[in-house]
């Protein structure tokens, strides 16, 4: 049975949508896609609120997006709001703005089941034969699903995104030593479960899903000359070059880095810390990178 769907991803940064065939609840065809970025964390996240300027945006976002969705005869919409919606006090007012305007309902999601629905997102896209480790970097948080194509092992969300990030940490431009220094330090201390259960599970690949990987993507694709959509991994080797760009670089030279749109180019740092501190801890080789996460997941996994 076939049934047009849309998925919207309501994320700290970027609102999502995938327009889609879904046939019988387990195979996705897409029809359209759209990112816009939002913003919907900037100026309040690390004070608990959603500002007007930020829930206009959103509003404007939407607009576009539910245009779509009537042009294309959508039968079902779903809506998903994550950290930086659930962690505000004015969620709550934001949700129900959204379903006066629209007409539909976004549910926020809390961190552990997000980390379900990316599982099932990304598992549409990549085979998990060997037991792997997800991780997806958002605005507002960081989901690790320890997992294998039968089950999630175990599972994580915390409250470390990008923009959160980069709010405690990202003072100077570029990074200052010392703050890089208490961001790895922050980052080392805020995922020891995570370090445990890596211990435990022992999965022998991590994988990348959403807007972090996807920048690696466009990046690596730009300096090798591949059509980004068809770069599936990057050594550990080139990522330290990225990182090291990222870093290093100011606002207007990190502007020129090939792929690095500029919507990315202030979050690409601290999250590019948070990727590095992983990798340094776990130890890995190699980047696997899944084009799915919660949009997909969304289509496939019934929240509750």
């Amino acid at each position: 049975m076939k049934k047009r769907q849309a998925s919207i991803d309501m994320g700290t940064n970027t609102f999502q949508l995938l327009i889609a065939d879904v046939i019988d609840e387990k195979k996705i065809e897409r029809i359209y896609q759209e990112d816009i970025f939002v913003r919907l964390g900037k100026g309040g996240i690390s004070k608990g609120i959603l500002t007007e300027e930020a829930m206009q945006r959103a509003f404007d976002a939407l607009e576009v997006f539910n245009k779509k969705i009537l042009k294309l005869e959508v039968e079902k919409v779903i809506v998903g709001a994550t950290s930086a919606v659930r962690s505000a006090k004015n969620g709550k007012f934001f949700i129900e703005n959204i379903q006066s305007k629209f007409g539909f309902t976004p549910k926020i999601i809390e961190g552990e089941e997000e980390a379900k629905v990316i599982y099932y997102g990304v598992k549409s896209d990549i085979d998990l034969t060997e037991t792997s480790i997800i991780m997806d970097i958002g605005g507002g948080s960081v989901e690790f699903i320890i997992c294998d194509n039968e089950r999630i092992l175990w599972k994580q969300s915390f409250e470390i995104g990008a923009q959160r990030l980069y709010d405690l940490f990202c003072k100077q431009d570029p990074i200052d030593k010392q703050d890089l220094l208490a961001l790895k330090t922050f980052v080392v201390t805020q995922l020891n479960d995570l370090w445990k259960a890596v211990d435990l599970h022992l999965p022998v690949k991590i994988i990348g899903a959403a807007g972090t990987f996807e920048t690696l993507q466009e990046i690596y694709g730009s300096m090798n000359s591949i059509v980004p959509s068809k770069v599936k991994q990057v050594e550990v080797i080139a990522y330290h070059k990225m990182y090291k760009m990222f870093i290093e670089f100011t606002l207007s030279e990190r502007l020129k880095i090939p792929g690095l749109i500029k919507e990315r180019v202030n979050m690409i740092v601290p999250a590019s810390v948070l990727l590095m501190t992983v990798l340094e801890v776990l130890n890995y080789s190699k980047i696997d990178i899944s084009g799915a996460s919660l949009r997909e997941g969304l289509l496939l996994y019934k929240i509750d």
